[in-house]
């Protein structure tokens, strides 16, 4: 009898971990699909995410090596603060509150815009609501993650906020009204040499915490563009790893420093 000719299983790269956790492009990923497809057959992996775009519901459909990915955009509603009625869009909110409840003031309807890698977001929220919440349920930057359960003691939530890192668990999302601000799918979208400084140096185990580990780095290295290690240790002091790659996180950054100057490999 002869041997049956052994299938040869797909194959999950680092780089493409690392985009399923969030980092690379969009952080729209929900889950790790890809490792599904690294241990047999193709599959049809169905990935959901939410956004605050007004409109109809938007499906795409994108083949990512080999399983394809369905990309749902399913659209946040616009709620009156007075009576509960949802509205398809901020215009048909503000026009139902002006002439339904003259008597509120508009800043009831606790509308924010904020600006995240460059793009514009306009959203409203619940005046007890955290930044971090707000970022990931309602604008869909899932590189924001929270690993201390909204203590403030890991770091792995940290977003740029016109220019300095912040505790996103810590933040209250209507302080920030008009803000700017920059997330680790940011960082991938312009191609920052610490998203890659990060995969050659092994600088991740899990990538839970990475993202935080990321946007901390680049606020070091836009105040400090040739940081020493003890630098890098300080900067990065905030941010908590399980995995205990810590070790590796110098190398990366001072790797991304070098490229940054032109005198990268």
């Amino acid at each position: 009898m002869s041997e049956e000719k052994k299938k040869e299983p797909a194959r999950i790269s680092r780089r493409e971990f690392l985009k399923d956790a969030g980092i690379v492009v969009g952080g729209t990923a929900v889950s790790s699909a890809f490792l599904l497809t690294g241990c047999g057959d193709d599959s049809v992996v169905t990935k959901t995410v939410t956004t605050t775009a007004p409109g109809s519901t938007v499906t795409t459909t994108a083949a990512g090596g080999t399983a394809t990915i369905t990309m749902t955009q399913t659209v946040n509603k616009f709620v009156c603060p007075v009576d509960g009625q949802e509205f398809d869009s901020l215009d048909a909110l503000q026009s139902h509150f002006s002439s339904a409840h003259p008597e509120a003031p508009e800043s009831a309807l606790n509308i924010v815009t904020y600006h995240i890698n460059g793009h514009q977001h306009t959203l409203q929220v619940d005046p007890q609501e955290t930044l971090h919440d707000v970022l990931r349920e309602k604008c869909g930057y899932l590189s924001l993650k929270d690993m201390c359960t909204g203590w403030g003691a890991c770091g792995s939530c940290t977003v740029m906020v016109e220019g300095r890192p912040i505790l996103s668990c810590m933040a209250l999302a209507a302080e920030f009204n008009g803000a700017e601000m920059q997330t680790a799918e940011g960082l991938a979208e312009e191609g920052h040499p610490l998203i890659e400084a990060y995969v050659k140096n092994y600088a991740m185990q899990c990538g839970y915490c990475t993202p935080g580990f990321i946007v901390t780095a680049k606020a070091l290295l836009d105040h400090n563009p040739n940081p020493t290690e003890a630098d890098i240790r300080d900067a990065l002091g905030g941010n908590l790893c399980r995995c205990g790659t810590y070790p590796r996180h110098i190398p990366a950054v001072q790797e991304a420093a070098a490229n940054l100057q032109g005198g990268g490999a």
